[in-house]
């Protein structure tokens, strides 16, 4: 799973505005974005006083990271 600055996800989500707001979850906000290479990309942003710990976000991450779809690079 490639890493991406936080700058170039700021950028792509253009500053997590709310237009660029697709849904809300236990860990908080879920974006979707446009990489200057063309991609695009989903962003999930864990927010502050979320109930979820880092350890349960970080799980989800590495779930999310083996997900095979012909829609997903």
């Amino acid at each position: 799973m490639p890493l991406y600055d936080f700058l170039e996800i700021e950028t792509a989500t253009d500053n997590f505005s709310p237009s660029s707001k697709v849904g809300e979850g236990g860990f908080g906000p879920g974006f979707k974005g446009n990489l200057p290479s063309g991609h695009e990309i989903a962003v999930k942003r864990l927010a502050e006083g979320s109930g979820q710990g880092q350890t349960e976000f970080k799980n989800e991450i590495l779930l999310i990271s083996k997900l095979q779809h012909r829609n997903l690079r």
